[in-house]
């Protein structure tokens, strides 16, 4: 994946955060001015469509701010959850998960058709069916574990709203090349009240 470059669906909530906190006075112009290329910095000054691409370069430097400010890498995922239920908004995301919805195996078809809306030419491979699945995002080496741990936890949690079905879904590969998104059904644990457990989308070291 050369020449990495990212869509405005997920530049423009990254964006959005630190124009926030730079009108709240959490980051001040200086902090930005210090942080960010005059590139990176036209990002915050000048909002993104979903159709626009940055570049990799650019996005880490906003990936970066972010990051110092919410917790490292455990608050990026986290903060997936709440981008992912802006996203369900968006049109594009909307008729994702309603595609896939009608497949076999949807959580790993959303996972694979996501990413190629989230990552310019993203280079994936798909394996799976019905009960599991797994989609290996090639070529990230240069991406920072940081941004491949939003992304990864991005598209994880974009994988549980698209069934009914009780997945277990989880990311590897921040600290290698290739990142890598898989989940098969949930085992059912019986409780006292017979309820099974739904495991959470975790980031796995």
């Amino acid at each position: 994946m050369n020449g990495i470059h990212l869509s405005g669906l997920i530049v423009e909530p990254i964006a959005e955060r630190i124009r926030g906190w730079n009108v709240a006075g959490k980051i001040s112009e200086e902090d930005l001015e210090n942080a960010l290329s005059g590139d990176a910095r036209a990002l915050i000054d000048h909002s993104l469509s979903e159709e626009d691409w940055a570049s990799l370069d650019d996005v880490e430097g906003l990936v970066g701010l972010v990051a110092e400010q919410i917790g490292g890498e455990t608050g990026l995922v986290e903060w997936a959850d709440e981008i992912v239920s802006d996203w369900q908004e968006k049109a594009a995301i909307e008729n994702l998960v309603k595609a896939g919805c009608s497949l076999m195996d949807s959580p790993g078809f959303v996972v694979s058709q996501a990413s190629a809306l989230l990552l310019r030419d993203a280079d994936w491979l798909y394996d799976g069916g019905r009960s599991s699945f797994n989609v290996r995002l090639r070529g990230m080496s240069e991406v920072s574990p940081a941004l491949k741990a939003l992304i990864g936890a991005l598209l994880a949690r974009l994988a549980m709203i698209s069934t009914d079905l009780e997945f277990d879904v989880r990311f590897d590969g921040v600290d290698d090349g290739d990142l890598v998104v898989f989940g098969e059904i949930a085992e059912q644990e019986s409780d006292e009240g017979g309820k099974g457990r739904l495991h959470q989308a975790a980031l796995i070291a």
